[in-house]
């Protein structure tokens, strides 16, 4: 079995901050006998998924193809902007920070990487790219009330100057993601390697 990994925009410190501080407070208010049962992201966990894998065989092939694909792709500009839920607020078992993408580049971006990971044999996860930043995972439930109270969150705009390769650890207290590799985007090198357990 291979490993679960995720290419994605890891946010910068100040935001990931902010972030946690925000997931925080919101885990605070959560009554205990909540039925949805909300799985909070872990602190510094935030990122924005641009391709999902639920088995990569070969993770430094895929940081390979990643590093020769996206040398000429620029940095791109994002930003954090409202919020909702999947698959909507009313029956929700998602609850997310919107992205502000004011080129309009990541979609182009995530197709790129999409394409790059199935050439490298992993199987990219199909389907309509939705960019958002994951807060919690919940029992189907009314989300209305979390969404509406984070509408007004947004965070100005970042210059997203790497990719960032993860592999996913699952446990009963949630999602665990550790750092595979970087890649810059704009032909600069991977900043590093490391092999999956």
């Amino acid at each position: 079995m291979g490993s679960r990994m995720y290419v994605a925009l890891v946010p910068p410190a100040e935001v990931l901050e902010s972030v946690d501080d925000l997931v925080e407070r919101m885990r605070e208010r959560q009554r205990p006998q909540d039925p949805r049962r909300f799985r909070w992201i872990q602190p510094g966990d935030a990122h924005i998924t641009l391709a999902f894998m639920a088995s990569v065989a070969d993770p430094e092939g895929l940081a390979d193809s990643l590093t020769a694909d996206l040398e000429r792709v620029p940095p791109v500009e994002i930003g954090l902007s409202g919020s909702g839920a999947f698959p909507d607020p009313v029956s929700g078992r998602m609850l997310w920070l919107g992205i502000a993408d004011p080129t309009g580049r990541l979609p182009g971006l995530a197709r790129t990487i999409r394409s790059s990971a199935h050439s490298a044999g992993a199987q990219p996860e199909v389907g309509a790219f939705s960019a958002h930043l994951t807060l919690a995972r919940c029992h189907r439930g009314d989300l209305t009330a979390e969404v509406d109270s984070l509408s007004g969150f947004s965070r100005p705009p970042w210059r997203a100057r790497e990719v960032t390769l993860l592999e996913s650890h699952l446990s009963r207290q949630g999602a665990r993601h550790e750092v595979v590799a970087g890649i810059r985007l704009n032909g600069l090198d991977r900043t590093q390697f490391r092999s999956p357990r």
